[in-house]
């Protein structure tokens, strides 16, 4: 999770489910020619016919660029509108003892409370819809706090609008299917697609919550055991180093 694309954070990122149900898919790649058949001297039988190779259909590309305005985790008893969030310079004070930060970065605004999604689309995340918030601010409990306690096949439902189109969507539902621990740069390139390529053929939510802030003494803000038995860990380098913002990915 980049800071001048994301606000830093943990993440969460589920995949849409289209009638019986559907995983993310890799972007098919072109199907070759089956080889000849070499020529022989001995004639095939008068009633015998060629076989004729089956073509293997191309998964359709499925794409959705949702502005969520209400998310609800039925297992997490979570049901609450999703407000917008908007691009701001980044004026955050560099943290004490860790490497300053480029010049010129931007971050997005966050409320005390509840959870919001980017206003407009971003680069990067394409077919993908970010939701976040705070999972605890000046110790009171964030709406976010027990994104820890979602398992594998836990559903996620999603109200919106496709920013393309301007059609109303209800009740899109996805599930979890996989757990990261990130720190911002690796959190970034986990989430961030860097070609057309790395685009998903179906669409994704993404729900961020912080998990430990940077910074000397700080305290894991989720459950550490909890995280740890779940999550695959992505951090290159110490997850201890205090210089390190640390984020949790959800699929």
């Amino acid at each position: 999770m980049l800071r001048h694309l994301f606000w830093a954070p943990a993440t969460v990122i589920l995949t849409f489910v289209i009638g019986c149900g559907a995983s993310r898919v890799p972007t098919p790649s072109t199907p070759t020619s089956p080889p000849s058949t070499p020529v022989t001297s001995t004639p095939a039988p008068t009633s015998s016919t060629s076989a004729t190779p089956t073509a293997v259909p191309t998964p359709a590309t499925v794409r959705l660029d949702l502005r969520a305005s209400r998310l609800a985790i039925p297992s997490l008893g979570i049901d609450a509108p999703v407000g917008g969030s908007l691009v701001v310079p980044d004026t955050s004070p560099p943290t004490p003892g860790c490497p300053p930060r480029p010049p010129g970065g931007t971050t997005f605004t966050v409320p005390n409370q509840g959870i919001v999604t980017p206003v407009d689309a971003i680069e990067g995340l394409e077919n993908k819809a970010w939701i976040f918030g705070h999972s605890r601010w000046q110790g009171q409990a964030g709406i976010l706090l027990s994104l820890q306690y979602l398992n594998v096949g836990d559903e996620v439902f999603v109200d919106g609008v496709d920013r393309l189109t301007g059609e109303r969507l209800t009740q899109r539902k996805f599930v979890v299917s996989g757990l990261y621990l990130t720190d911002i740069d690796s959190g970034g390139k986990l989430v961030t697609a860097g070609s057309a390529s790395e685009i998903p053929a179906k669409p994704l939510v993404i729900l961020q919550t912080s998990v430990r802030e940077d910074g000397a003494n700080k305290q894991w803000i989720l459950s550490r055991p909890t995280i740890e038995a779940k999550a695959r860990n992505l951090i290159e380098g110490d997850v201890n180093d205090p210089c390190k913002y640390l984020l949790l990915f959800v699929f």
